[in-house]
């Protein structure tokens, strides 16, 4: 089976309540490889305290989303992709973001965003990260989940790092395995107590186990909208809106059939 996909970012209620826009991004794609099809999955929080963060973190998915795709249509394979790599990705992405500020005569602080990317192949995968959120994978022949980078927060309550800041390099945390994965989810820090456990560092499997079975049960693979719109409804929901006043971005993908038992999600 091929992927199934449902991504999509929720405006927080205190970002409404304040008059700002969502300032989470998410872009996902399915690109044909030499071997095989290839999941990118690219998400960005856009810092609360920077004017201009949504069109930031809108740049940085954006940039990296196509950047990744060029590579692999030029022939690139996914096993070829290193840390090195990664990081020239990273600065083409400032250098996109530096031109926004530029243009509109505002310092690239005031786009100040994280980012979060997997790039997941048939039989192998990478992942890079500046900030918090964080991604988490069921590789086959598992029933639990695994966190890739646990999410990166600062010396300060709600402090993180940027991948406008001067040093983004010197944070940028990679990761290359040569595993299959059959599920993968990305977040952004606005569900994160939602379904990670922070005294024991680990991953709520039955959130993801829940959230999951749609896309099992989903006949096209890709990008699935009608299953993104129903995800945004449940992340709008009041349910989910009690227990976070921040944006929310999720993305989850599958390619594997295989149901588990669902759990109450959110608990």
């Amino acid at each position: 089976m091929n992927w199934r996909i449902a991504a999509t970012s929720a405006i927080g209620t205190s970002h409404i309540k304040n008059g700002q826009p969502c300032q989470d991004s998410v872009d996902v794609k399915l690109v044909r490889s030499l071997s095989g099809p290839v999941l990118i999955s690219a998400v960005s929080d856009g810092a609360g305290s920077a004017a201009h963060s949504e069109i930031g973190s809108r740049a940085a998915v954006t940039t990296v989303a196509n950047l990744i795709e060029n590579f692999l249509q030029a022939g690139g394979q996914v096993g070829s992709i290193d840390r090195e790599a990664a990081l020239k990705w990273l600065a083409e992405i400032q250098s996109a973001i530096s031109i926004i500020a530029s243009e509109s005569e505002a310092s690239t602080r005031e786009f100040a965003c994280t980012l979060l990317v997997a790039v997941i192949a048939p039989k192998e995968a990478v992942f890079f990260q500046v900030g918090d959120g964080a991604m988490v994978v069921r590789e086959e022949g598992d029933e639990g989940w695994a966190y890739i980078f646990w999410p990166q927060h600062g010396e300060y309550i709600n402090s993180t790092n940027f991948i406008t800041a001067s040093n983004a390099t010197e944070f940028m945390e990679f990761a290359a395995v040569s595993r299959r994965i059959e599920s993968f989810s990305a977040f952004s820090d606005g569900i994160e107590s939602l379904v990670l456990h922070y005294a024991t560092k680990t991953v709520h499997d039955p959130f993801f186990n829940n959230m999951i079975v749609p896309l099992h049960e989903a006949l096209n693979e890709g990008l699935d909208d009608g299953l993104s719109a129903s995800l945004l409804n449940y992340l709008n929901s009041d349910r989910i809106c009690a227990r976070t006043d921040d944006d929310k971005s999720l993305v989850l993908a599958t390619r594997s059939q295989l149901n588990l038992p669902s759990a109450d999600a959110a608990s």
